[in-house]
């Protein structure tokens, strides 16, 4: 038999990390080495639909303000390792916890973009030397955010569904002509 059945991914981690609250998020060995950088680090952290650590990656080092990252980048990510949740970590060298627009912003793309893959951004948390914050928790991330990067990803996803019900129109009224000509071809039988 010449099948192709696709395996799940080994996850990167060495042992196996459950993940129930941003407190545990914080804890993770690899948040605690970003927390005191004096540049700003974001890591991806991958989920299964348990919650059940994936892979962690750190995916971009910006500046001691920011940090500017491909957002293709995190969606390829999840895709590759097949995560069904996202959480991003990013440290903020300052100690000020509050979330830039730009936090704001690259959070709700994101999440518009995975959202379209069917993997959910549970949380996107800043970092710093003694604390954290989760911007789910203060509702920082727009679950109904629009702007004219997501309106064009909503426009592109409408254009890509509206083809696809076009193909199965087309398709099926294929099947009604050859219905219809059976039909006729059996009345012609039976007179």
């Amino acid at each position: 038999m010449g099948l192709t059945i696709d395996i799940q991914k080994k996850p990167e981690i060495e042992k196996e990390v459950k993940i129930s609250t941003s407190e545990d998020v914080f804890q993770l060995e690899e948040v605690q080495e970003i927390k005191d950088a004096i540049q700003e680090h974001l890591l991806f952290i991958g989920l299964d639909n348990k919650n059940n650590v994936r892979n962690i990656s750190l995916i971009g080092i910006g500046t001691s303000t920011e940090i500017k990252v491909d957002i293709r980048y995190i969606v390829r990510i999840a895709l590759i390792n097949a995560c069904d949740k996202v959480i991003l970590v990013h440290n903020h060298p300052s100690n000020e916890l509050n979330p830039s627009i730009h936090d704001k912003n690259m959070s709700n793309i994101i999440n518009k973009l995975l959202k379209g893959y069917n993997i959910k951004l549970l949380d996107h948390i800043i970092v710093g030397r003694k604390n954290y914050l989760s911007m789910e928790n203060i509702k920082a991330i727009d679950r109904d955010y629009k702007d004219d990067k997501t309106k064009l990803i909503d426009n592109a996803i409408l254009t890509e569904e509206n083809l696809a019900l076009k193909q199965k129109v087309k398709n099926l009224n294929r099947k009604l002509q050859k219905y219809e000509k059976t039909s006729e071809k059996e009345e012609e039988e039976f007179e």
